[in-house]
């Protein structure tokens, strides 16, 4: 295994993902990709941004806080910018060939994700790597 993607999303899942991810790739000396989706929700007029760049900032500080915790791996930072974010994900692990994606489990109520659907299950059926999803 010699790339693993993890994506988070600023919930405390995608952190403990994080953790996962970075402590995996430290004991096999693999290389972690830490993908930062920035959601954007498309107005009549307006695309609006669901995080501002200082919220983003503070997710990527707290990221690095985290992987240095967990064996400080030889990392790299991807942000993309995505209306629909499981598509993102899967998109990304496989244009960087990722050999394991990590992230973490959706927080949201049975119901909802029944109606909905998750960004996790949705990756989960799509992914074309391995998952790991972490509560």
């Amino acid at each position: 295994m010699k790339n693993i993607l993890a994506a988070i999303d600023g919930s405390l899942p995608s952190y403990r993902a994080l953790a996962h991810a970075a402590a995996l790739a430290a004991s096999l000396r693999a290389h972690l990709s830490v993908l930062l989706i920035r959601p954007f929700v498309v107005g009549r007029h307006d695309v609006l941004e669901v995080w501002t760049d200082e919220q983003a900032g503070e997710i990527r500080a707290l990221a690095s806080d985290i992987m240095s915790k967990n064996g400080n791996p030889e990392h790299e930072f991807i942000e993309e910018r995505a209306r629909d974010v499981a598509y993102a994900i899967v998109e990304t692990a496989m244009n960087r060939r990722a050999d394991l994606l990590v992230m973490g489990a959706s927080g949201m109520s049975n119901l909802k994700a029944f109606i909905l659907g998750s960004v996790s299950t949705e990756v989960l059926r799509k992914a074309t790597c391995p998952v790991t999803i972490v509560h």
